[in-house]
């Protein structure tokens, strides 16, 4: 799913298309226009959607909340805006989504604080909230205490490390929130994922920074999700 940002930029001090309407707000009328034109065709039910999948949103707020956001949380997200940079205000959702005021509890408020908070990160221009987290679960240790667990997708791919670990430091975050253990690796998980990356980088591709076996091992083992 897409989104189209509309009226984001002030038409007054453009030039005028004679009519007495700025220039943007004649664009608007003519997308407008496209848009429903659009939707009277997909309603034929030729194509595989019935509704066009580009959503239309004003701001960054609106379009957090029609990807993947709880009901009602652009209007918190505008609010908390006016006083706080954008990581900040990731982080504040997600407590709040966690803490139940959007009507979310457990697994899937967990899931939804973390695709939100992902969502305000990037603003809301990349496929990373929606199809690089396939789903999110609690899950038991060995010694069963339970943790957070993430599971990532091709969207969420080597050139977008900066977005991966910030989605681990939001859930984190979220773990905590929650009550939830860390994550305890066993040795044989550990080397296991160490065999993975390595015959990825033989058979597939090499990756842009390359790591020692024990840092790789070193990090594992302490993940906190």
């Amino acid at each position: 799913m897409s989104s189209l940002e509309i009226g984001s930029f002030k038409g007054g001090a453009l030039t005028n298309n004679g009519s007495g309407t700025s220039y943007v707000q004649h664009i608007q009328q003519i997308f407008a226009e496209m848009y429903s034109l659009a939707e009277q065709a997909r309603m034929k039910g030729i194509d595989p959607f019935l509704k066009p999948e580009s959503i239309v949103t004003s701001d960054v707020a609106e379009r957090v909340e029609k990807l993947v956001g709880p009901k009602g949380v652009a209007e918190r997200i505008r609010e908390l805006a006016k006083t706080m940079p954008r990581e900040e205000v990731a982080f504040k959702i997600a407590e709040e989504i966690v803490l139940g005021k959007f009507g979310v509890n457990g697994e899937g408020a967990a899931e939804n604080a973390i695709r939100t908070a992902l969502s305000i990160l990037d603003e809301g221009r990349t496929v990373a909230s929606i199809q690089g987290i396939t789903r999110i679960k609690v899950k038991s240790n060995p010694d069963r205490s339970n943790y957070l667990a993430v599971y990532f997708a091709g969207p969420m791919r080597s050139a977008g490390g900066t977005e991966m670990g910030l989605t681990l430091v939001v859930s984190d975050y979220v773990r905590r929130m929650m009550g939830l253990d860390r994550y305890k690796a066993t040795e044989a998980e550990a080397r296991r994922f160490l065999e993975e990356v390595r015959l990825h980088e033989r058979e597939l591709t090499r990756f842009q920074f390359k790591l020692s076996d024990s840092e790789l091992l070193n990090a594992i083992m302490r993940l906190p999700v």
